[in-house]
């Protein structure tokens, strides 16, 4: 069973400086839009390690590590 974070479209509030893009080891996490757009980032389950860094950067507390046994589940 692999581990990876994912986000919480709700409780994030989109800022263009998105600490949790910022921390990521592995640049796992990308947001759409320019440096003052607003945008959900979004993480890719397969770069994804299950770290958990994200969990103790995100301001908002929207990222949480899910357990998925494969990564089609991993944004079902």
């Amino acid at each position: 069973m692999k581990k990876i974070a994912v986000i919480n479209e709700k409780l994030c509030d989109q800022s263009p400086f998105c600490p949790v893009k910022r921390v990521c080891p592995v640049n796992a996490v990308t947001q759409s839009g320019g440096i003052f757009s607003k945008g959900v980032p979004k993480i890719d389950p397969e770069a994804c390690t299950g770290c958990g860094k994200c969990l103790r950067y995100c301001p908002m507390g929207a990222v949480k590590i899910k357990k998925v046994k494969s990564i089609k589940n991993a944004t079902s």
